[in-house]
């Protein structure tokens, strides 16, 4: 049975949390897990492979940008994403699943001295808000010891004194909808609590 969702019961759920945190194997997860269940079902990870997003992948390589010019070019990453992919998704009644959101940007370039509400404020004015926000909380040590294990060269995104700012920012979040999930724990145990947590949003949206 196809459980599309009916125009104006918009779903749109963001993982976010520090790199290292597992987002995009809980999105995977939920995505597989949704989808066996009937659910439409539409993944979209940030930044986009736009020139937006290169411009974004080669600045944390090159660390040739100031903070301001880093969000004006998530920004503009992220208009293009809403127009193309996310709004057409949501109006279509799917599911939507980011890999990183505005929550993201909130954090990372709040860390870098930018006011966090601001950020908030702009994105808003053109990003649908999400419904759920989850954050997969672990130690930025955590973070630094995963993201070395998986091969990865740290960009300047991934300093260990940074992440605990940015860890920070996401944990201060005042939002009814963020929920916090403590990503330290096995995979299964994590994997567990954020699907109970899209049932419940599931449950009390449609039913």
């Amino acid at each position: 049975m196809d459980r599309t969702i009916e125009l104006g019961d918009k779903m749109l759920i963001a993982i976010e949390g520090i790199d290292g945190a597992g987002k995009t194997t809980i999105v995977k997860f939920l995505e597989g897990e949704l989808k066996k269940r009937g659910y439409d079902v539409i993944t979209f990870k940030e930044p986009t492979d736009s020139e937006w997003g290169q411009k974004i992948r080669q600045a944390l390589k090159d660390r040739s940008l100031k903070p301001e010019d880093e969000l004006e070019l998530f920004l503009k990453d992220r208009e293009l994403n809403v127009k193309n992919n996310i709004l057409p998704a949501l109006k279509a009644g799917k599911i939507v699943i980011m890999d990183r959101y505005y929550y993201s940007t909130i954090a990372y370039q709040g860390a870098l001295g930018l006011d966090p509400e601001h950020i908030k404020r702009l994105n808003e004015e053109f990003a649908p808000r999400p419904d759920l926000v989850i954050v997969l909380d672990i130690k930025p040590e955590t973070a630094l010891k995963r993201i070395k294990k998986r091969g990865d060269k740290p960009n300047r995104f991934e300093d260990l004194e940074y992440l605990k700012k940015v860890r920070e920012i996401f944990l201060s979040s005042k939002n009814k909808n963020v929920i916090i999930i403590n990503a330290e724990r096995d995979l299964k145990s994590v994997e567990a609590e954020v699907f109970q947590s899209v049932l419940k949003l599931l449950k009390k949206n449609i039913g």
